[in-house]
């Protein structure tokens, strides 16, 4: 699904079609814009600041993201998460307190995360998981937001329509574990993103810098990119 040139497509999500071994989903456009620099690249570790942010300001139809006001037609029907509730952790605060003092990075691409990948409560992967991706459902990614520990560690992070008010985090590394052929792709993309120039006039895979604005929700930083920062839907096949 591409955006719409006139600026008014605040949700695009991928496509419905699945891919073979759940892989990339999207092909990208973007509309008008002028990229500034931005690094991805903070400690996880370090004492900080904290810093909250809350879900995009969209309106869903069910557990679906609206597009320019209805959900489009042939879109697979986002299902309710059954995932218990949780708190952010340290490593969630910390990042979002440097991301609120520094800025970040966001792709502008989407995924299909697998079955059997963990989701956290921040970018973490010494503690619990809060949940796992079920059998027969997966789940849509747009936009996440792209978080490097200062170990090297990438980490995705989404909210999740109808899945709360609190980001989940998956681990880039442990989504191999669970789908070998799903891991090498989703990483294989994300460096090809974060080696790709910004073109305003190409449909390009590639990340951009964001900030917490002033309404504690993600944006991104120097753009006029339309897309709304960190959608998840979960999905069944």
């Amino acid at each position: 699904m591409h955006a719409d040139t006139t600026g008014t497509d605040r949700t695009r999500l991928p496509g419905t079609a699945r891919v073979a071994a759940i892989a990339v989903v999207l092909a990208i456009a973007l509309t008008t814009a002028a990229c500034s620099s931005g690094s991805s690249t903070t400690s996880t570790t370090s004492s900080g600041p904290t810093a909250t942010v809350k879900p995009p300001n969209l309106t869903l139809a069910g557990c679906n993201y609206e597009i320019n006001g209805t959900v489009p037609p042939g879109m697979n029907s986002g299902i309710q998460p059954t995932y218990p509730a949780f708190t952010p952790n340290q490593a969630a605060d910390e990042a979002l307190g440097q991301i609120k003092a520094h800025g970040g990075t966001a792709l502008v691409d989407g995924f299909t995360i697998p079955p059997g990948v963990k989701l956290y409560a921040g970018p973490d992967s010494t503690t619990a998981p809060v949940a796992t991706v079920e059998q027969t459902t997966s789940l849509i990614l747009a936009e996440p937001v792209l978080w490097t520990t200062s170990s090297g560690q990438q980490w995705l992070a989404t909210f999740l329509a109808c899945g709360g008010q609190h980001l989940y985090w998956i681990d880039v590394a442990q989504i191999g574990k669970a789908d070998p052929n799903a891991g090498t792709m989703i990483t294989n993309s994300i460096d090809l993103a974060k080696s790709t120039t910004f073109s305003p006039t190409n449909h390009t895979v590639t990340t951009l810098p964001i900030v917490i604005g002033p309404d504690d929700r993600f944006a991104w930083k120097g753009t006029e990119v339309s897309f709304a920062i960190a959608r998840g839907e979960l999905q069944g096949f």
